[in-house]
């Protein structure tokens, strides 16, 4: 929360979420200070995430919900499925031809990419293997550190733009 809390450039922030992810990256790869263990039993880390996704979920759900109604328009959904099959398909055809990934990593790496922890699921339902879960856990927060930037330059940007 404090590293979340440094203003950068005066104008930048990682937020509270941007801080507390890059510090646990850092406890995580160290996984002890001293004698202190870091690392929470798997009971606990599956009891977390559970617990997060679902406060995620009802707060996203109530807060986009509200005017959801109001302001659609049926053009905004064929938006969205350009705006996130062309993404994969481009990523999946670099990984495949260009990085030549086995198919695993790749379904890992765009599940982490785009930071989608059901589709993580899914596809760890259907393998024995733990390549995809190991891409995910590697594209993940680069995926969202980068998501919580670039949001921050498109507000201030569109925001001296437009004036608010």
């Amino acid at each position: 929360i404090l590293l979340g809390s440094v203003k950068f450039f005066n104008f930048f922030s990682l937020t509270t979420t941007g801080g507390a992810l890059l510090v646990s990256l850092v406890f995580g790869h160290f996984g002890h200070i001293g004698r202190a263990d870091l690392m929470p039993s798997k009971k606990v880390l599956e009891t977390f995430r559970e617990l997060g996704l679902m406060v995620f979920l009802i707060g996203a759900g109530v807060s986009g919900g509200m005017s959801f109604v109001r302001y659609f328009k049926p053009i905004y959904f064929v938006y969205g499925i350009f705006m996130t099959l062309l993404p994969m398909i481009v990523g999946y055809v670099v990984a495949k031809h260009v990085l030549k990934m086995n198919l695993l990593n790749i379904l890992g790496s765009i599940t982490g990419g785009m930071t989608s922890t059901p589709a993580l699921g899914a596809i760890a339902s259907k393998t024995d293997s733990q390549a995809p879960v190991v891409s995910y856990a590697t594209a993940y927060p680069v995926a969202l550190i980068l998501m919580t930037i670039v949001a921050k330059v498109i507000i201030q940007t569109i925001g001296g733009v437009v004036g608010i």
